[in-house]
């Protein structure tokens, strides 16, 4: 990757840049381009080819657990480099480095809470949002920090650390580059929970305190915006920055393509604390009360894995084969699991006691998702391979939510 692909520009010139987008707030819309008005027959060739392809890949199995590892407080934070090799975890003040066998390599106590931890794609660069903004290197040595009057709440790297996102609660997104040289800032008028960056530093998106999900071009500032009615604080890219996922306090996961096309929306029965995706959106996870959901491109439920406590982070390598799950205030652990079936059957069948248990056949939508029922009992075991989803459950699913392309997020939203 060269160095040209983010344009270095000074903060007086991005301030500028910003002052001008926020004069034109007030009467700006919803960016939605043209192709999102897909025709009636579009749509049913559109379903035919899903429910077609879901035949091939039904019996596909889920994920199982391969081992967990106790933390000092709740997991807040996760990611993982992209072979699953290196797995980072933020949990009260302390980072983690873990190995793919659970051997912790190293932590490390910072100067507050993590808010948020990232990792470069092949794992040689650690960041982490907290009172500052640290850079690690994979060996634990810290290489920098970035401190200011405002807390970093998440952050995210580009390949070999090549560039350093961070989100702030004073409203700004910054971009580093490895030798800490501040080479971008853009005002974004909210405070920023989430941030996710693909793996060429180019594109950005943002989960927001105004209830906004923002992607930016690193170059050009904003390109479109949503928003989803409460604070969102899952954020998730794929690598190429395709696809973006959103999991927001308002109990729903939602969908969209970089282009910024509304795929879906999925119900589930809590806020959703933050979200992660494989390459090309083929499985979009989502942790939820005590949860993780595992979702198809088109919202139809692949599976759901229970735990004793709350889940806090999500993270997972672009292929999809090892899945990181962070657990809150009853869980504490940071988990790792597969779906590749020779590790799943060469692990020591006494480390996990597995529930196969079936998930319900709930799938995404433009309706509101039902209250939190508080009286039932939590789920006590790790469901960790449920049965596949019936193949008509599927296809009904993936009927609707192809439909759900007409979807318009929050009309009156000004980004």
């Amino acid at each position: 990757m060269s160095s040209g692909e983010v344009i270095s520009s000074s903060s007086t010139r991005s301030r500028i840049d910003s002052g001008i987008r926020q004069a034109t707030h007030s009467g700006r819309r919803i960016h939605r381009s043209r192709s999102g008005r897909i025709s009636l027959p579009l749509l049913l060739f559109c379903c035919l080819i899903a429910a077609l392809c879901g035949f091939a890949s039904a019996d596909e199995g889920g994920y199982a657990p391969l081992w967990q590892q106790g933390a000092n407080d709740a997991v807040s934070s996760a990611a993982v480099a992209q072979d699953g090799s290196t797995i980072v975890a933020g949990a009260g003040s302390v980072v983690y480095l873990l190995d793919q066998q659970g051997n912790v390599l190293w932590k490390t106590v910072v100067g507050s809470r993590v808010n948020g931890v990232g990792i470069s794609p092949e794992g040689s660069y650690i960041g982490v949002a907290a009172d500052k903004l640290y850079l690690f290197d994979r060996d634990g040595n810290e290489l920098w920090t970035e401190k200011t009057t405002f807390v970093y709440r998440g952050v995210a790297l580009s390949s070999n650390g090549m560039y350093v996102a961070a989100a702030c609660d004073n409203g700004a997104v910054f971009i580093f580059d490895r030798n800490k040289k501040q080479l971008w800032d853009y005002d974004m008028g909210t405070d920023g929970y989430a941030i996710a960056m693909s793996e060429n530093g180019r594109k950005i998106a943002l989960g927001c305190d105004n209830q906004g999900v923002y992607y930016l071009n690193s170059r050009e500032g904003e390109s479109w915006s949503y928003g989803t009615g409460k604070l969102v604080k899952g954020i998730a890219l794929t690598p190429d920055g395709r696809f973006v996922a959103a999991g927001s306090v308002d109990r729903c996961v939602y969908l969209s393509t970089g282009e910024g096309e509304h795929l879906w929306k999925y119900p589930t029965e809590d806020a959703v604390l933050a979200t992660a995706l494989s390459n090309e959106a083929n499985e979009i996870f989502a942790a939820s009360g005590r949860t993780v959901y595992i979702l198809d491109r088109a919202g139809a439920d692949l599976q759901k894995i229970a735990f004793d406590g709350r889940v806090e982070s999500v993270a997972v390598t672009p292929d999809g084969e090892f899945l990181v799950v962070g657990g809150g205030d009853g869980d504490r652990s940071i988990h790792l699991f597969t779906d590749n079936a020779a590790l799943i059957e060469s692990r020591d069948p006494t480390e996990v006691v597995i529930d196969d248990t079936k998930p319900s056949n709930s799938t995404a939508s433009d309706v509101l998702p039902p209250a939190p029922d508080d009286t039932a009992d939590p789920a006590v075991e790790v469901n960790a391979r449920a049965e596949g989803v019936p193949i008509t459950s599927q296809v009904l699913g993936w009927v609707e939510n192809i439909i759900s392309l007409l979807f318009e997020p929050q009309k009156d939203f000004l980004a």
